[in-house]
């Protein structure tokens, strides 16, 4: 197909760019391990200051869950694909670099290299964290101590979720993964979402689909023959 055609050519060639300019410092080793540690080591750390934590304690995982699914979508709708005043620099991160990296014919990656344009920067889990202990210790000043820590530690476990579930979806010619029930699903939604045509409006859940049901902005959209992108003059 055309279509495809022309956006792996500018994948590729930008890609080779991007690793080019990518400094000599970089590894995604380490990249992928201040992740892995840091919201780790947050989970282990409020696991490890609950005392006797009751059954309605833990189900403010439930609110907790459902917010943060809605925070995904619509920080991925109107941060991450909307250029706004203050938070320029993240749109341009997502849609110049990692939209331009993976498209849904290039979704693939090949190396540590690469994961500099596949992982959220090393400050984002730590920026996420900071956001979430306010909403924390005002949980803990209204209900209990360990409705603090279990909310904390509910939006550090979906943020290593969500890196977790993205890294799978660009993992291509996978059978097992394909085969995975509910893996498979966010990954088929996901190839959906890097079309450069559907990027901006479909599938914002990386996670499970929950808000883009609600808000209808999930879409399967079947593998068929496109025009190419119109380019301006």
């Amino acid at each position: 197909m055309k279509y495809d055609e022309d956006v792996r050519t500018r994948s590729y060639r930008f890609r080779d760019e991007y690793v080019a300019a990518t400094p000599a410092w970089y590894r995604g080793e380490m990249h992928l391990g201040f992740t892995l540690l840091f919201t780790g080591g947050v989970i282990a750390y409020c696991i490890a200051q609950l005392h006797a934590p009751t059954f309605s304690e833990w189900l403010a995982v439930v609110p907790l869950f459902l917010f943060g699914n809605w925070a995904e979508w619509a920080a991925h709708r109107y941060v991450l694909h909307r250029p706004t005043k203050y938070f320029s620099m993240i749109y341009k991160r997502h849609c110049a670099v990692h939209h331009r990296f993976f498209t849904h014919v290039t979704l693939e990656y090949k190396g540590q290299r690469h994961w500099r344009a596949l992982l959220f920067p090393p400050f984002a889990p730590v920026a996420f964290v900071l956001a979430a202990v306010p909403f924390a210790l005002l949980i803990g000043y209204v209900f209990s101590r360990n409705a603090g820590y279990i909310a904390l530690l509910t939006m550090a476990s979906y943020y290593l979720m969500y890196e977790g579930l993205h890294t799978l979806s660009h993992v291509t010619d996978n059978p097992l993964l394909d085969r995975m029930p509910f893996v498979n699903t966010v990954r088929r939604l996901h190839v959906t979402h890097h079309d450069p045509e559907l990027m901006a409006t479909q599938n914002f859940n990386l996670t499970f689909p929950i808000c883009d049901m609600l808000f209808g902005t999930r879409s399967d959209v079947a593998d068929t023959a496109r025009e190419p992108l119109q380019r301006s003059r």
